[in-house]
């Protein structure tokens, strides 16, 4: 599928407000000639800058630095995802998510523009009944990582950044949380980027419940990988158990599985 992509020479900034408008998990980095390349276990990886690096950017520069590095290249807080052609499989595919731990990963076919492929064209496959999987939901599902609604916002984001999660439940408040989306959405907004140039310090001195928040979909213990696969629609890909303590994400329905050889591809 055809998404945004950038180039080096373009600032923090503007990857950000790109990442946002379009919803985008990542943003590939290509350069005109040659983009720049890594090897790692013999899969070919390219640059790319989505919501969690930029978070990260945040959280170690000081507020007097914050509009200085708002205009310096997005390779400045880069990551590296797999790439892979057009005819590799499912399996290759989902080694690439692995490898690098992020669930998009760059489809290279020249001459034409680079697509991302992403978890959620996989998922996909529950709903047209070409994936099929035998577990449990509660088999798959990961802890809710749950804080106050008044937590400080650089405390929520270095907390994300140093447990590699994208979503924190807000406590009290069933199933409602905040992503590293609604963090980025708010910060790079016209509002947002106005307190970033006039007065930085104030920037990030928030609280979550000052952030945007979604709500997660509750599902069944006893409800199937499947079951729960089918459900996923745009905008609406995480869920909670009822007993909202667990979490199931695109990556809890696919990679686990498949890491458990519990995935198959029926077509």
């Amino acid at each position: 599928m055809s998404r945004p992509i950038t180039t080096p020479d373009v600032p923090v900034i503007v990857a950000a407000s790109i990442l946002s408008v379009y919803e985008a998990p990542m943003l590939p980095i290509v350069k005109v000639g040659a983009s720049p390349t890594h090897v790692k276990e013999g899969v070919t990886l390219f640059q790319a800058i989505g919501s969690q690096p930029i978070i990260s950017l945040l959280r170690e520069t000081k507020p007097k630095d914050y509009y200085k590095i708002l205009w310096s290249s997005c390779t400045a807080t880069s990551i590296w995802i797999g790439a892979l052609g057009y005819d590799d499989s499912l399996d290759e595919l989902l080694r690439v998510f692995v490898l690098t731990g992020f669930g998009d990963a760059k489809v290279d076919s020249p001459p034409s523009p680079p697509a991302l492929i992403t978890l959620n064209e996989v998922v996909a496959l529950y709903r047209e009944g070409k994936l099929r999987c035998e577990l449990g939901v509660k088999e798959v599902a990961s802890p809710a990582v749950v804080v106050d609604s008044d937590m400080p916002l650089m405390e929520a984001m270095n907390l994300m950044c140093e447990v590699r999660i994208r979503r924190l439940f807000l406590r009290g408040k069933a199933g409602e949380f905040v992503s590293d989306r609604n963090i980025l959405a708010f910060l790079f907004s016209p509002k947002g980027l106005k307190i970033a140039r006039d007065a930085p310090d104030d920037w990030t001195d928030l609280r979550l419940s000052d952030i945007g928040s979604m709500f997660a979909r509750v599902v069944s213990s006893n409800d199937s990988v499947e079951q729960v696969g089918r459900m996923v629609e745009p905008g609406r890909d995480v869920f909670v158990l009822s007993d909202h303590e667990s979490v199931i994400s695109r990556w809890d329905l696919v990679i686990k599985p498949w890491k458990a050889e519990k995935l198959r591809l029926s077509m």
